[in-house]
């Protein structure tokens, strides 16, 4: 996905929903920091969908929004990308602190995306092989600082019982 992909997925969003601001919080919020990323030799080349959440959320705008840029919907076989509209509680699940650190998308005044180190506490958390390849990459590309990752760990609010595998994951990406 590029980032006027995502900016255009946002506006269709935003003018069937009447205009709420819209939360990127899967990896194509890495768009609002490195728009590169999303260029033919980018990880993000071959991502053909976009998580938003409606904020402030409602289900009936949500469901409206999926029904319209889901997958397989019209909007996905005219265009090649798609939505993927979140719930609201997905929201726990991100470190501690995060609406503080929310980066803009650029070009729209009402979309805020997930900052990088945020996203990759959450990617670590889940632990599935697309979500660590995808965070290799950024840290093998000096995108990512080991530090600020490491604390935004700490920001997760999680069972004891993942802890071992959330740090398993994080020393295989970035060492000890």
């Amino acid at each position: 996905m590029t980032l006027a992909a995502l900016q255009h997925l946002i506006r269709a969003a935003q003018a069937l929903a009447d205009g709420p601001a819209m939360l990127v919080l899967g990896s194509a919020s890495l768009l609002a920091s490195f728009p590169d990323l999303g260029n033919r030799d980018g990880p993000l080349a071959s991502t053909y969908d976009a998580d938003l959440c409606p904020d402030p959320f409602d289900e009936l705008t949500a469901t409206m929004l999926d029904e319209a840029l889901g997958e397989s919907r019209a909007y996905y076989l005219r265009h090649g990308y798609h939505a993927d509209i979140l719930r609201d509680s997905i929201l726990g699940t991100l470190p501690a602190g995060w609406r503080e650190r929310l980066m803009p998308i650029p070009d729209l005044s009402s979309a805020m995306a997930l900052e990088p180190h945020d996203l990759a506490a959450v990617k670590l958390r889940l632990g599935r092989m697309k979500d660590l390849s995808l965070i290799h990459q950024l840290h093998q590309s000096g995108l990512l600082d080991t530090a600020t990752v490491r604390v935004r760990l700490d920001l997760l609010d999680l069972p004891i019982e993942q802890v071992p595998r959330l740090h398993a994951n994080f020393r295989a990406i970035f060492g000890d």
